[in-house]
């Protein structure tokens, strides 16, 4: 595979980097929450470990992004241009097409680098294993950080068979947190999937939401997700409950012997989930301006219930140092 500008920048622009940030920062979350448990800061081993990390994370956009737009081009689906970009497909969650469509990358090349991805964390998830004794889960959380993203879209197909959701979910939410104080304390522990919690709830509504744009799309490559299934109607219905139980989850990390001085920091993510709500129930979903402006609200709120999270962590190791 001969690499040109282009390409590079093709597969820059279907990567799409800033959404990174839904699996870096959850598990710097847990991370510091190892280290906040006691557990001494192994400072090679997060690096190996959120390189991995961020591997795999491309390796599941760019592959989703891939999967989606082979699907549509065999149904024969015409892309459409306004002003040379894609109309039908701009969302974040139809995936970034406009260098596909307009021949940056192919479909194969976008491929083959999403897998060489997958290859270059492995080695990472041994060195972890069996030269820094991370504990004996960790290629098992490696493998099923590749499993989740390749069954997404590829293989089972989770995506299209009402499942995409519940393994976006399981990835982004618990697993992420999960593996970075995993990896730090070398022990199973329920703290981690206890303070996981509102994120792994928002994340699953933020899911559904953002299905929503994506409605047309995803009806037309038979992609049988939640949304699809529930209708639009009834997956709005959802975001109040869903967002109150998000808010709800923050109540057990209050008896975590935490500084009650650091939950002032949840009020950034619950300003946004709160924001996005009020817009849900005023029924500013229905219009693709009003859509646009939740969805945005919405991740904006659950990107930061990490960063209001880690920051709660560090205020304890700060203050009890």
């Amino acid at each position: 595979m001969n690499l040109n500008k282009d390409m590079l920048l093709g597969w820059v622009e279907l990567s799409g980097l800033p959404k990174f940030t839904t699996t870096l920062i959850p598990f710097l979350l847990g991370a510091v929450l190892a280290w906040a448990d006691g557990y001494a800061f192994d400072g090679v081993v997060f690096a190996i470990s959120l390189l991995a990390v961020f591997l795999l994370t491309d390796f599941c956009f760019v592959l989703n992004a891939c999967s989606v737009y082979a699907d549509l081009k065999q149904k024969g689906i015409d892309f459409g241009y306004v002003a040379g970009t894609s109309t039908l497909h701009s969302t974040a969650v139809s995936g970034r097409f406009d260098a596909l469509v307009k021949g940056r990358i192919s479909v194969n090349h976008a491929v083959t680098g999403a897998y060489l991805c997958a290859l270059a964390a492995f080695p990472l998830g041994v060195l972890l294993h069996f030269y820094f004794n991370t504990g004996g889960l960790t290629l098992l959380l490696g493998l099923f950080g590749i499993f989740i993203p390749y069954s997404y879209s590829r293989g089972l197909r989770f995506s299209y068979h009402g499942l995409g959701e519940i393994a976006l979910t399981i990835g982004v939410g618990w697993l992420t947190v999960f593996s970075g104080y995993y990896l730090q304390s070398h022990l199973f522990s329920w703290l981690p999937t206890i303070v996981a919690l509102p994120l792994i709830i928002d994340a699953f509504k933020l899911k559904l939401t953002r299905e929503i744009p994506d409605f047309d799309c995803d009806l037309s490559i038979d992609r049988r997700n939640l949304a699809i299934r529930l209708g639009k109607v009834t997956t709005v219905r959802l975001y109040l409950p869903l967002t109150v139980c998000s808010w709800l989850a923050f109540i057990p990390i209050l008896f975590l012997d935490v500084p009650h001085i650091g939950f002032g920091l949840l009020a950034i993510p619950v300003f946004f989930t709160a924001k996005s709500l009020i817009a849900v129930q005023r029924g500013e979903w229905k219009t693709a301006e009003g859509l646009s402006a939740i969805t945005k609200n919405a991740f904006t709120g659950m990107i930061l219930i990490p960063v209001a999270l880690t920051g709660i962590f560090v205020l304890k190791i700060v203050l009890s140092g």
